[in-house]
């Protein structure tokens, strides 16, 4: 199982700043990355690769590809140290669901191939949140799309509603590899095209989809090990907790009880629209001890990764 050396406990949040570098030489085992910024794999990378592949049920990666999709990765680090921040404050709410569900623990890290991680992310098509939801999709799995809230960026919501809809395509093609690929196109598109495995059909998929799979490999890679590539991070103390809102409830309640900002809270919650709180609603705050029960909130329940969560059905 791939150890992804970026997730931390608790949604303890990274920050850096990466010089550009224009040669990196490392020790034994790790990536040179040379002036033209080509990434050159050791055995230990190739080892790496084949055993996600393996334990993926993927057939053997091309290399090629996926150093191709690393150079580009790499080539805007700053954003990709961004990304990975993130990562380190999200992942550990998606980690438990995916269990649950079943799933391997390396999707975990699809929204950095598909958004970035950016929880504001809205493609041209219109999908929308970290994991990139369509509307109807979202619908579909249970989400809330309409003028006072939208789900699809509602981060445990979310996750829940994609962990499904990879285990059903997962169902569908009995490969992780033709799953992944209709994630990003749709099964109809994979239903249509594909001839065996992803690498035999990727030439028949839309250039995103053919991308998709060598990025997810790309960026297993980077997640594994940062500091390897050139990136740069380091700890932070901000931490965020979820509360479960039971009634409808003003934002600007929250806002007075809680001394926040309206961006502080705009930022963490860009699933809610307007000015009110649906009920049964999730809402994300920088972690302290409050009392909710003003709110209707007076159960305390702690996840795995030590965030509290404030429930009264």
């Amino acid at each position: 199982m791939v150890v992804l050396a970026l997730l931390i406990v608790g949604g303890v949040l990274l920050s850096g700043c990466t010089p550009k570098v224009k040669e990196v030489v490392l020790g034994k085992g790790e990536v040179r990355v040379v002036k033209r910024g080509s990434p050159i794999f050791t055995a230990e990378e190739r080892s790496f690769l084949r055993r996600e592949a393996k334990r993926l049920g993927i057939s053997v990666p091309k290399r090629e590809e996926i150093e191709r999709e690393l150079r580009e990765l790499l080539k805007n680090k700053r954003s990709l140290e961004t990304a990975l921040r993130r990562a380190n404050l999200y992942i550990p709410y998606i980690k438990p669901i995916f269990r649950e569900l079943g799933l391997p623990e390396e999707l975990s890290l699809l929204p950095m191939v598909e958004s970035m991680f950016n929880p504001f992310a809205v493609s041209r098509s219109g999908a929308g949140g970290i994991w990139q939801l369509m509307p109807e999709t979202a619908r579909r799995y249970g989400l809330k799309v309409n003028g006072e809230v939208d789900e699809r960026f509602d981060l445990i919501k979310a996750t829940r509603a994609a962990g499904m809809y990879l285990r059903d395509l997962y169902r569908e093609f009995g490969r992780w590899d033709l799953a992944i690929a209709a994630y990003n196109c749709g099964e109809g598109c994979v239903r249509r095209r594909s001839r065996g495995d992803f690498w035999s059909s990727k030439d028949l998929l839309p250039d995103q989809t053919r991308r998709f799979v060598p990025k997810f490999f790309a960026v297993l890679l980077v997640a594994r090990s940062p500091e390897r590539y050139g990136l740069r991070v380091r700890m932070d103390s901000l931490r965020i907790e979820n509360l479960k809102v039971r009634k409808r409830t003003k934002v600007r309640e929250i806002l007075v009880s809680k001394g926040l900002r309206e961006s502080t809270f705009r930022d963490l919650n860009p699933h809610i629209r307007g000015d009110f709180i649906p009920a049964g609603s999730y809402v994300y705050l920088p972690k302290r001890l409050p009392t909710y029960t003003e709110f209707g909130v007076d159960e305390v329940v702690i996840l795995e990764n030590g965030a509290r969560v404030y429930i009264k059905d």
